[in-house]
């Protein structure tokens, strides 16, 4: 499980918004629909004003994760962009699903092939043996699991902000710490209905959320475009989604060939995760030398949330080499409530970012929801 800590100021989503408000603006009409059983309108619901019952309308509302969802069959395709915006590949990402721990799950490109068999805490797959390219993988997250679990938001608290991108209104939310600041991924909904319309899960990128289709009760993107730093670098169609009303067992058994999928290959959606708190953490003490001589800057560690809840296999990355072993011998301290995946307690890489600086103590950032497995 790969996850990343830093705290990023809530207004560094901005030059998204805008161009996603563009993109609003700009896009065609598309004469495919996503299949019989879609509706083309999500359905309404009162928006809470409490930041908490919102987030839990919302994972309510968007996506395929929760105890009253039916069998489905979903198919989509992508077109992968390079910094000019010219195709560099494409490709399908298609699914047949019965339960959480049973589903078939496809991904085809040029030069890419994966299948993979979910049987109970078993996952099988033949063709690549590693995850998808670059943005490919979070395709299915953006369908089919874009928020956190109930579970997750009931251990949080979050931060409402009005935003507005063009002409479109937007309730975003985000995590926030005891001291009220914001961390973590950002969900924008409609702010006259809880549709996920935006979402930054992680650093430097953003996910747009178009054409909305209602299914089985819930709010699906038809369309989805993927901003990197300010460019398009990928874009998803839902062709089709249906409900599948009876199940053939012999869609889900792997072939004889079929291997053990390493944990890399089938990161899953936020819906799956009880995320991981910090329950105890030691503030870096700043050496008085290094603060004199004007030594200041961010300690980069990576290391390992362990099922315990321990940091183990700390290792320095990058920042200034001085202020090392006082951010490790800090770090080294810090105790989490364990991330929980389907309920068990799960491993968890992560990268902590430490800032030091000459006006004040060193402020360890806050972690980041994981997005895939160890």
């Amino acid at each position: 499980m790969r996850k990343t800590t830093f705290v990023r100021p809530f207004s560094g989503c901005l030059n998204f918004f805008g161009l996603v408000a563009l993109g609003l603006a700009c896009l065609p009409a598309f004469s495919q629909d996503a299949g019989s059983s879609a509706t083309k309108e999500a359905p309404a619901a009162a928006m809470p004003t409490d930041p908490k019952a919102l987030m839990l309308l919302a994972a309510r509302t968007n996506g395929l994760t929760g105890p009253d969802v039916q069998p489905w069959h979903l198919k989509a395709t992508f077109t992968v962009l390079d910094e000019a915006g010219n195709p560099t590949d494409h490709g399908t990402y298609e699914e047949f699903w019965a339960s959480p721990d049973k589903y078939k799950r496809t991904y085809m490109s040029t030069a890419f092939t994966q299948t993979l068999y979910g049987a109970g805490k078993t996952v099988l797959l033949t063709g690549a043996q590693t995850a998808p390219p670059g943005l490919v993988a979070e395709i299915r997250r953006e369908f089919v699991g874009p928020m956190l679990s109930s579970e997750a938001i009931e251990l949080e608290d979050f931060d409402l902000q009005q935003r507005e991108a063009g002409d479109l209104k937007l309730a975003c939310l985000r995590m926030k710490d005891a001291a009220g600041t914001p961390f973590g991924p950002t969900w924008c909904l409609d702010a006259d209905e809880p549709v996920l319309r935006m979402s930054g899960p992680t650093e430097g990128t953003g996910v747009a959320h178009y054409r909305t289709i209602g299914f089985q009760g819930r709010s699906i993107a038809g369309d989805l475009q993927f901003v990197q730093h300010g460019k398009m670098v990928l874009t998803a169609h839902l062709d089709s989604i249906e409900t599948i009303p009876t199940v053939d067992e012999a869609v889900f058994v792997a072939p004889p060939d079929a291997t053990p999928a390493p944990p890399q290959a089938s990161a899953p959606s936020y819906g799956v995760f009880v995320a991981g708190v910090l329950l105890k953490k030691v503030q870096p003490d700043y050496p008085l030398a290094m603060k004199d001589a004007r030594v200041a800057g961010t300690v980069v560690l990576k290391g390992v949330i362990g099922k315990d809840g321990r940091l183990r296999d700390l290792r320095f990355v990058s920042g200034p080499p001085l202020l090392q072993q006082a951010a490790i011998d800090a770090v080294k301290q810090w105790l989490y409530r364990p991330y929980l995946l389907n309920g068990e307690p799960v491993e968890v890489q992560t990268t902590v970012n430490i800032a030091f600086t000459l006006g004040g103590q060193p402020q360890p950032s806050r972690p980041e929801l994981p997005l895939a497995t160890r």
